[in-house]
């Protein structure tokens, strides 16, 4: 599908204006540098983006041949969405699934608000007010799961706090009982490490004098 250059442009801009962190409540800090755009971070952001959004990496397709300048910027602003949303699949895949469908659907508003700025039909709209409550509902169970998320970790550190409570004596004879468990494991396995290689060599060397033996001349050894 062929996409006219002002749709394009507009979908560029809110491209580069509406993104995921803008859209989250918080006080403003400074951005940091981005590192330079590598050959690879592009053709993986594109990989990305034409699995998850064929219709914007139709738009990106077009744009890369009309509009290279804007091109490049459009893809420095999807690198970082896309690798953080990548890294989010090693450390936690119910994680990765959330994030990976809230960047689905904040990128299908983004094109529909581009194309309904052109024509203000209903029929964007509705589709537009659909995904803003598919967004907002994703964005309830996110938070649910990192208000579980802290919770968790409070639990813990209550515990912890918990054994802190204990008696004096008590918590330091506990510890003392780790560290001279430890202390007296690591000792043995050294002394273990130190006597097998002197014990290989004793069964394995020749002592000095069958060695010089061993070498005599035949002849001398023959003689009384």
């Amino acid at each position: 599908m062929l996409y006219s250059p002002f749709l394009i442009t507009l979908t560029l801009l809110t491209l580069l204006t509406a993104s995921v962190r803008a859209q989250q409540s918080g006080p403003v800090v400074a951005t940091p540098q981005r590192p330079p755009v590598t050959e690879q971070d592009r053709t993986e952001a594109q990989k990305f983006v034409a699995e998850h959004h064929p219709e914007l990496a139709s738009l990106l397709s077009q744009l890369q041949k009309s509009r290279p300048a804007e091109f490049e910027r459009a893809l420095r602003e999807l690198v970082p969405q896309t690798q953080a949303i990548q890294r989010s699949k090693e450390r936690s895949p119910a994680r990765y699934e959330s994030q990976l469908a809230a960047w689905k659907v904040d990128s299908q508003i983004r094109v529909l608000m581009a194309r309904w700025s052109r024509k203000q039909d209903p029929e964007t709209e509705t589709k537009v007010r659909e995904l803003i409550a598919h967004r907002q509902q994703l964005r309830r169970e996110q938070t649910q799961a990192e208000k579980q998320r802290l919770t968790e970790q409070l639990q813990k550190i209550d515990e912890q706090l918990q054994n802190l409570d204990q008696p004096e004596t008590q918590r330091i004879q506990a510890e003392w009982e780790q560290l001279s468990r430890r202390a007296t494991t690591v000792a043995k396995q050294a002394a273990k490490q130190k006597t097998t290689p002197t014990t290989t060599k004793s069964t394995t060397t020749k002592s000095p004098t069958a060695k010089q033996n061993s070498t005599k001349d035949p002849a001398a050894a023959a003689q009384p």
